[in-house]
């Protein structure tokens, strides 16, 4: 499984991976500003093709989503699934899990959000962070909580070489965290419907 999990990192170049349970893709959709009425049937491939040339002056973002049992799949362009201002009203009363990755540029963020809080998170370079960063005072920099150590452990153990967490060991934890292993295979036959959706306001 890390050889598989470390070449899923190629597959996830620029992209943001968002794993949602309980809600469909139509409802995350609308959610997210968009109408799935207007999205078409894609392949990965295809989605990572279009993301690769992405423009961050549109004014829109780029979307695909799949049904993953009872999660559904986001992939999108421009990190939406990382923002917490995001994330944290879609997990109520349920879990996200998210990730960007971004070798070119050494950018990797990483989400864990249950019940309307993040409580968990890589940030760019300034690594792990336990629960909301833009609470006061910001604490929990450094910090590895109780709830996400075991899976931390796991994947030390899988890649005891200790490499980027985009070169394995963030697949494993959204393995942890939501039953799902991915792999580049169930990718290509996953069955996304893509379209285009506004760019997230966020932000003072």
């Amino acid at each position: 499984m890390p050889l598989v999990y470390s070449h899923l990192a190629q597959y996830a170049e620029s992209l943001t991976f968002t794993y949602v349970r309980g809600v469909t893709p139509t409802g995350l959709v609308a959610r997210w500003g968009g109408d799935i009425a207007a999205f078409t049937p894609t392949t990965f491939e295809d989605v990572a093709l279009i993301c690769s040339q992405q423009r961050w002056n549109e004014p829109t973002a780029f979307l695909a989503v799949a049904s993953i049992g009872d999660w559904t799949l986001a992939v999108d362009d421009r990190m939406i699934g990382v923002l917490p201002e995001i994330i944290e009203p879609l997990s109520v009363n349920t879990r996200v899990v998210s990730h960007y990755l971004q070798e070119i540029t050494g950018i990797y963020e990483f989400r864990w959000a249950d019940d309307g809080r993040v409580e968990f998170g890589f940030y760019g370079e300034d690594g792990f962070f336990s629960g909301d960063p833009s609470g006061e005072p910001p604490a929990g920099w450094g910090v590895v909580s109780e709830a996400f150590a075991p899976i931390l452990a796991r994947s030390d153990a899988l890649f005891p070489d200790r490499p980027e967490i985009n070169n394995g060991p963030v697949f494993t934890w959204a393995e942890d965290l939501t039953g799902i292993t991915l792999t580049p295979p169930m990718l290509d036959d996953l069955p996304f419907v893509a379209g285009r959706i506004p760019r997230p306001e966020v932000g003072p």
